[in-house]
């Protein structure tokens, strides 16, 4: 995990998706996206980032385990929270320990097959930081 997230902010997406590919051992690892349940009650862009971030505050011991990408989309009182994660292990590691779980019961997860075009370009998508929604 430490070599991937090293990686990850320091190299070229081309070369994070090489080493991905030669390295994921699916089973070993997983890749999961996360939605949060509650986007209608987003209301302003400061207290939605408020709430990512004080996700990751509570997630930092999991830092070893997994690693998350989170992103708001739309505008103020039209907002989604989505990530992605990939982290050890073929269930949900947020469900390993009791400080993991404090904010993901607030988010639908779907763990993606990586076999799967469709969840493959979701992965790249999501690594690379494209996207204007969570959609498209």
């Amino acid at each position: 995990m430490d070599t991937f997230i090293r990686m990850y902010w320091n190299e070229e997406t081309p070369v994070i998706m090489k080493y991905f590919d030669e390295n994921f051992v699916d089973g070993e690892w997983s890749i999961w996206t996360t939605v949060y349940k509650y986007n209608n009650e987003l209301t302003m862009t400061h207290k939605t980032n408020n709430l990512v971030k004080g996700m990751f505050q509570r997630l930092e011991t999991m830092k070893k385990h997994a690693f998350g990408l989170m992103y708001i989309f739309g505008n103020p009182n039209d907002q989604v929270i989505a990530g992605i994660w990939m982290g050890r292990g073929d269930k949900s590691f947020f469900l390993e320990d009791d400080n993991w779980t404090t904010d993901i019961v607030h988010y639908d997860l779907e763990r993606l097959d990586m076999s799967k075009p469709e969840n493959r370009a979701t992965w790249e998508k999501c690594g690379a930081g494209n996207g204007d929604d969570w959609q498209g």
